[in-house]
């Protein structure tokens, strides 16, 4: 017999414990066989709650484990950085000639960039620096055996002929005329596929260059034009500088040129026809040969308008282009995103921000040429 009935309290809903018990006075006496009974059905009950404790606890494991696996799943990219150490080895294209001062010195401004950007050689990346000298294509193909992750193709032709090559792998152009002409981006703001990075938006800048002849002689009615027909965006640019001339009433007299050896004779036709200066159009071909072109034209009193501003410091009477030492040291933001897992497609292509007018005085006077004054005013930098 028992005076009273065990009964469970809220201490016997506690996993690992011996079951405890409150007594509860209920008040009355039971026989034996009642209280066995309901003794009976209390036990079942314990049992029944324990067992769905048991699977309520599986349910939550098995809930976090999901979703621990599913977070993994979705970013790929930061699990690659949290467990692979190895720094993401970069392929960096530049244009010109170690020999050149000028030309490395973009190369020490991208570097410059990379630690501006928090990437640290050897950390985070290698870089590895592969002067492109010759044929692009050679040039990309010997990246992509060293096993570049990432390009950073310099110039139109060379950025084209990383996206035909590494259609798969990110890449980070630089000093591209028209990304979209070029078919390396769908339109500016969106870029569309694996290729983004900075114009330098230099066909927009030929009709600067128009302007800028015209005002040293505003008696003549012909403008003179070199350029490189060999280059594949070469007719984009020389079109979009004719239109210029054009709407400014002038016309554009053509002289192409195919390589090295033709440079003399097509400066020796513009020096017959009386003029007395000439707009270079800017190409990988041009750049490369900025110092034979100066100096070829000097020879036969002829004034070069360039639109890279390290030509007029070489000695051409007038640049207008781009910063191009700032465009190089902002292209790293990019690569840093872009290791960190955005789409370069995700990425607007950048414009430059910086332009710079030089004038060179010490040739403008060496060929007899007066300067205007408003120009003189505008000058960013006057070289004397």
């Amino acid at each position: 017999m028992m005076s009273d009935l065990e009964v469970l309290g809220p201490e016997t809903i506690q996993e690992g414990e011996t079951m405890k018990t409150n007594r509860v006075f209920l008040g009355y006496a039971c026989s034996g066989c009642v209280a066995e009974c309901v003794c009976s059905v209390l036990h079942f009950a314990y049992h029944k709650l324990e067992e769905a404790m048991h699977h309520s606890r599986r349910r939550a494991f098995i809930a976090r484990l999901g979703g621990a696996a599913i977070a993994a799943m979705a970013s790929p990219l930061s699990a690659r950085a949290q467990q692979q150490k190895t720094p993401a080895r970069v392929g960096f294209l530049p244009l010109g000639s170690p020999a050149s001062a000028y030309d490395t010195s973009l190369v020490e401004a991208f570097r410059q960039g990379l630690r501006l950007a928090g990437l640290v050689e050897d950390r985070d990346i290698v870089l590895d620096v592969i002067w492109i000298t010759r044929d692009p294509d050679r040039i990309v193909a010997e990246a992509l055996k060293r096993g570049a992750e990432l390009l950073v193709p310099c110039g139109s032709s060379n950025s084209v002929a990383a996206k035909r090559q590494a259609p798969g792998i990110p890449i980070i152009f630089l000093s591209v005329g028209d990304p979209i002409a070029m078919g390396l981006a769908d339109s500016l703001a969106r870029p569309g596929h694996n290729a983004t990075g900075f114009s330098d938006n230099l066909a927009d800048i030929s009709g600067k260059l128009v302007e800028l002849a015209r005002g040293l002689d505003k008696q003549q009615t012909a403008i003179e034009y070199l350029w490189h027909t060999a280059w594949p965006d070469g007719d984009n640019r020389y079109r979009s500088t004719a239109l210029a001339a054009q709407v400014l009433g002038m016309k554009l007299e053509s002289r192409g040129i195919v390589d090295v050896g033709e440079i003399d004779g097509a400066l020796a036709a513009i020096k017959q026809s009386g003029s007395s200066t000439l707009i270079v159009q800017p190409s990988p071909f041009t750049y490369g040969q900025r110092a034979r072109i100066i100096e070829a034209a000097s020879k036969r009193g002829l004034g070069t308008i360039f639109a890279f501003p390290v030509a007029a410091r070489d000695g051409a009477l007038i640049a207008f282009g781009p910063d191009y030492l700032h465009m190089y040291r902002r292209a790293p933001l990019y690569v840093g995103r872009v290791l960190k897992g955005t789409k370069p497609a995700d990425l607007p292509i950048e414009q430059p921000s910086k332009v710079e007018l030089v004038v060179n005085l010490k040739a403008a006077r060496s060929l007899g040429i007066e300067m205007p004054l408003p120009l003189l005013i505008r000058a960013d930098e006057l070289i004397e």
